[in-house]
């Protein structure tokens, strides 16, 4: 498994990219000989077993703010090893921070064949609650480094590897629109990424709902009460089990009555 991080210091106004990659079931010597292979801009992390998805992504950022290389106006984003970003999107994406400094928190939709989009002279529309919850993923979000230092990592009960199996990207976000001066989103698929597919949307439905009802109180609350509903119309589909859905319904009451518990999981280590 490979996670990636990819951070580029002055908004890349000076083109300066670092891609942070971590390799898992690796040894010593298999980090060594990859290292030597790749590009000089390409910084190699390497666990000897596997992890989760959140784990690996804390992993890098721990590294990259121990060597001070986040800067506040350093932009971060987090694709996968099966993202890819179109000829020329990081750099409007580089530009359009450039020009609106209050911009913490960008991002657009992705798909398997990403559209090329001039967005870069355009206005950032701002971001609706709603807009986070159905599109912003780790592939497409791109984040001011005081943003990035200011929420701190990923919450490492959530993401692929774990009980709950995903949503530590959802959860991310809506921690960044909380310290974000501004949030915008490009309602566009500029991001290539295999598409979605509605046969594993139950499969993600309980760490959704936990997120969710973790930030009810903060905004989320209609897109709380609208994923009820939703896992409601999957039961009827029999895509959701009725015992899956009162599981996860008790798990998401629970964390909208503590909402702050799970979310400390990763720093109360």
């Amino acid at each position: 498994m490979l996670q990636s991080l990819v951070e580029s210091q002055s908004a890349l106004g000076q083109q300066r990219i670092s891609l942070s990659l971590m390799l898992q079931n690796c040894d010593s010597e298999e980090l060594a000989a990859f290292a030597a292979a790749v590009p000089e801009f390409v910084r190699p992390l390497a666990c000897a077993g596997r992890v989760p998805l959140s784990i690996a992504r804390n992993m890098l950022l721990r590294r990259l703010i121990a060597d001070c290389r986040i800067g506040s106006d350093a932009l971060v984003a987090f694709p996968d090893d099966d993202c890819w970003y179109p000829p020329g999107f990081l750099r409007q994406v580089a530009a359009l921070f450039a020009r609106e400094a209050a911009l913490d928190f960008w991002f657009c939709r992705y798909a398997s064949q990403p559209v090329q989009d001039s967005f870069a002279a355009a206005e950032a529309a701002s971001a609706s609650t709603g807009d986070i919850v159905r599109n912003a993923s780790s592939n497409t979000i791109f984040l001011r480094g005081r943003v990035v230092t200011a929420i701190g990592e990923f919450d490492e009960a959530l993401g692929i590897g774990t009980p709950l199996g995903g949503a530590e990207d959802m959860d991310y976000a809506l921690r960044a629109r909380r310290v974000a001066r501004k949030t915008a989103y490009r309602d566009a698929a500029l991001v290539g990424h295999r598409d979605k597919s509605p046969s594993i949307r139950a499969r993600y439905y309980a760490s959704s709902l936990l997120v969710l009802a973790r930030h009810a109180r903060d905004g989320a609350g209609s897109e709380f009460l609208r994923k009820i509903a939703v896992g409601a119309y999957l039961i009827v589909r029999r895509e959701l089990a009725v015992r899956d859905f009162a599981r996860a319904l008790r798990q998401a009451l629970d964390a909208h009555r503590n909402p702050t518990r799970q979310a400390l999981i990763s720093s109360d280590r």
